[in-house]
């Protein structure tokens, strides 16, 4: 069973050291070609408007908004950006267009890491798709809004379940509560704003995107940990997904999911090279999403109804 410590010896401790420093320019590469998809997406849905494919580029504009959730996981880690303040923005913007207070997610994904596929503790857990059932619920999206929504309600509202409770330091829950309320306020101006306006552009743009685009997130997101064993071995309980470089490069590399369990210190461009160092320890590295999809349902979850 593999430790972060072994497998930081595995790696060589000179190794990861070279391997976690953290840089502004890949960061900044990838955020501004992910900000120059938004723009072109926003702007074929506004060309066609009028027209019912439309439904087309708001699936594919909605796919690149919801991965603004690879470099809001980046910055999370803090390794997004050797600038700090850099680092935050982009944590605070991402954060914003998913729903997604940073100091509540900063504590949880900690959480996440410590206690991968663990159950009980692992907060990021996806135990309802060990079932076909719960793995199609789980697909469509609407137990991840109506958790999403929930969760920000009743952090704004200054409440924690037990859950939180043990991850979240007392001495941060208020930063939590502040944060959602923040948030609540931006949403009702940005909906206050478009009454007034009589304007469509907001939901045309953002929020029926990000909702026709979240199944695909939520296949990612079982990609990476459902049907793994349930043990403390980060090489073990993690799949890596070998993708599509574009795929790759929306996602800022966590397609290596394994390595990035496996020595989280490493930031997103460097992950490759880490690949290159563990691919032989790795125990699941699959080809292509979809081909790990089927891998899913054929040999795991579906033997669970």
């Amino acid at each position: 069973m593999a430790t972060q410590h072994e497998i930081r010896a595995l790696v060589g401790r000179e190794r990861v050291r070279s391997l976690s420093v953290r840089r502004d320019g890949p960061g900044l590469a990838f955020l501004a070609a992910h900000l120059a998809l938004l723009v072109a997406g926003g702007a074929w849905i506004w060309a066609w408007s009028d027209e019912a494919k439309v439904i087309v580029p708001m699936i594919l504009h909605g796919i690149v908004v919801v991965h603004l959730f690879a470099p809001f996981h980046e910055t999370s880690h803090g390794s997004a950006f050797a600038t700090r303040r850099l680092n935050d923005a982009v944590e605070w913007f991402c954060g914003l267009a998913l729903g997604l207070p940073p100091t509540h997610f900063r504590f949880e994904h900690a959480e996440h890491h410590a206690y991968t596929q663990q159950p009980g503790r692992d907060p990021e857990m996806i135990a309802s798709a060990e079932t076909l059932r719960g793995y199609l619920v789980y697909a469509t999206a609407w137990p991840y809004f109506r958790s999403l929504v929930a969760t920000l309600l009743r952090l704004a509202a200054g409440r924690f379940n037990e859950e939180e409770r043990r991850f979240l330091p007392d001495l941060r829950r208020d930063d939590a509560t502040r944060e959602a309320r923040l948030m609540l306020v931006a949403y009702g101006a940005v909906a206050a704003a478009s009454v007034v306006a009589g304007s469509w552009v907001a939901v045309q743009l953002w929020l029926l995107p990000r909702i026709l685009g979240e199944p695909f997130m939520r296949l990612i997101r079982m990609s990476e940990h459902v049907g793994r064993p349930q043990v403390a071995d980060w090489l073990a309980n993690t799949r890596t997904v070998l993708t599509w470089r574009p795929v790759r490069w929306l996602a800022w590399n966590m397609a290596f999911h394994a390595e990035h369990h496996a020595v989280p210190s490493v930031p997103f461009h460097a992950l490759p090279d880490l690949h290159g160092i563990l691919a032989d320890r790795l125990a699941d590295v699959r080809r292509g999403y979809l081909a790990t999809q089927l891998h899913l349902i054929r040999n795991g979850i579906a033997r669970g109804g």
